[in-house]
Order: C-alpha cells, then sequence, then structure tokens
C-alpha cells in the first residue's frame, strides 16, 4: 500500500521543485555571462543553487576545536571544546534588506571538553562567524568568478578535474579565497575543495579579518539529486580574534536541512 509522504517529505519535494524552478532561467543567464571554463561555470552554477536552498532552510553544524600555543618542546593545549549549534534564517530582512541569520547553541563543552549542563543559547562560538564559514564553503559563486585567477591542475583521482582559484591581485575589497576545487569531470558538482588561505576578510567582518590564517579541506556531500552541500570539513589556523586567540585545528559536520520558507 502506498504510503503518503510525512510532512517534512513534503516540504523538502516542494522545495526542490520551488528551487528548480527558480534555477533554470538563473543557470541560463548565469552560464551566458561566465568566461570561466565551462566547468567551473557548472561548478558555480551548482554551488549558487545550493547555497540558495541552504539559506533557506534550519540545519545542524557540529565542530570540534583544539586551541593551543606552539612552543620548542611541542603544543601546549589551552582549549578543547565541542559546540553543536542550530542555524536559522530570520523570518524577516532586517533595515538593510539583508536577512539575518540566527544560530542557536544547543550543545556545549567547557574548556577541557566536559559537557555544559546550562548551555547558553547565544554564546559566542566560532561558528558565529557564518560568513567566513560560507566563503570557505561557497567560494566560486557565480558573481565570485571574475575576481579570481583560475588554472586547471593535475588530479589524481579518476573522474575529477582540478581548478586553482587565486584573487586576482588588483582586487582588494571582495571577500576571496583561494585553493583548489576538485570536480566532477561530467556534471562539474563540487566534490571538495581544499581552502589555502582567506583574503579581503575585512570587507566581511572587522572582527573576522583577526583570523591571521585559515586552511581547510571540505567534503560535499549530493544532497536529493542536484545540490552538494559541505557536510564534513577539516583544517587549522591562527586567530587573533577576542576570545579565540592562538592556533587551533577543527573538524567541522554540517547536516540536517529542512526547508522553512517559500523559494521565490
Amino acid at each position: 500500500m502506498n504510503r503518503a509522504p510525512d510532512k517534512r517529505t513534503a516540504t523538502l519535494i516542494a522545495a526542490i521543485v520551488s528551487l528548480s524552478a527558480f534555477a533554470l532561467p538563473r543557470d541560463a543567464v548565469a552560464r551566458e555571462d561566465c568566461k570561466a571554463p565551462e566547468l567551473v561555470c557548472k561548478a558555480a552554477s551548482n554551488q549558487d543553487r545550493s547555497l540558495y536552498f541552504r539559506d533557506h532552510c534550519r540545519y545542524q553544524q557540529k565542530i570540534h576545536i583544539e586551541r593551543f600555543k606552539v612552543r620548542t618542546d611541542g603544543e601546549q593545549m589551552e582549549e578543547t571544546r565541542d559546540t553543536t549549534v542550530q542555524v536559522e534564517p530570520a523570518r524577516q530582512p532586517d533595515k538593510t534588506g539583508q536577512t539575518p541569520v540566527n544560530v542557536k547553541v544547543t550543545a556545549d563543552t567547557d574548556k577541557k571538553g566536559n559537557p555544559r549542563d546550562n548551555v547558553k543559547q547565544d554564546e559566542r562560538t566560532l561558528l558565529s562567524f557564518g560568513a567566513v564559514w560560507d566563503l570557505a564553503f561557497f567560494p566560486l559563486l557565480p558573481e565570485q568568478l571574475k575576481y579570481y585567477s583560475l588554472q586547471e591542475v593535475v588530479s589524481d583521482r579518476k573522474g575529477e578535474r582540478w581548478f586553482r582559484f587565486v584573487p586576482k591581485p588588483e582586487v582588494t575589497s571582495v571577500p576571496l579565497a583561494a585553493g583548489v576545487a576538485q570536480l566532477d569531470e561530467l556534471t562539474g558538482e563540487v566534490l571538495t575543495i581544499k581552502i589555502e588561505s582567506l583574503h579581503n576578510l575585512d570587507s566581511l567582518d572587522k572582527e573576522a579579518s583577526k583570523l591571521r590564517s585559515f586552511n581547510a579541506t571540505i567534503d560535499y556531500n549530493q544532497y536529493e539529486g542536484t545540490l552538494r552541500m559541505p557536510s564534513l570539513a577539516s583544517g587549522s589556523g591562527v586567530s587573533g580574534i577576542r576570545r579565540f586567540e592562538g592556533n587551533f585545528r577543527f573538524r567541522f559536520e554540517e547536516g540536517r536541512y529542512l526547508p522553512l520558507y517559500k523559494m521565490d
């Protein structure tokens, strides 16, 4: 006997259908204007659709952070912390016309990794800097491609083509990333991105600009057969951000997407 889809599944199906209708004319314009290699244009289109869908969802992020000092005799651990947050767009734009993103802490530990009984939902964590994470996860959006120098490099994985992207020297006011994108050789879908550095963060967030270095390997899972979401990431960096100073390394997970609002 056929069973009717539950409410969550029905919402997801409606969102995917809405996204497809929205994406067709948008993709056509983006590809017509795209001056990058065709496969990179496909990747940019897919990143655009994936981010658009994600921006209309509630989803979960988890991060494991180790913060330490480097000494001549090795590392001195200062903090080991596990945090889980729920990310959700606000229902209405703010005065600037932008839609705020609410990040609510749902589980947390102290600096020694011990679970906290009383979790502060508005606690400031590294996941509070959502715009920085989005820059790392979605560096190849259509509007950003013109700011990059792109070069195909040798791929050591069958079925993939790899492209190095580096900000053009004259671009100093647009937040960008540098790294290598590993793409499906047929569809252009992003499989893995290796971020080597982030640039012009002062244009994104004055506090985030104190992030002195950042690198990450990000793996993307196919979602509902059409989208590529950043499911796993790991990396390290050096931070001058208040309360998060010093060397750090991290492991990151994202998932549990639930569409909330109509996609116009």
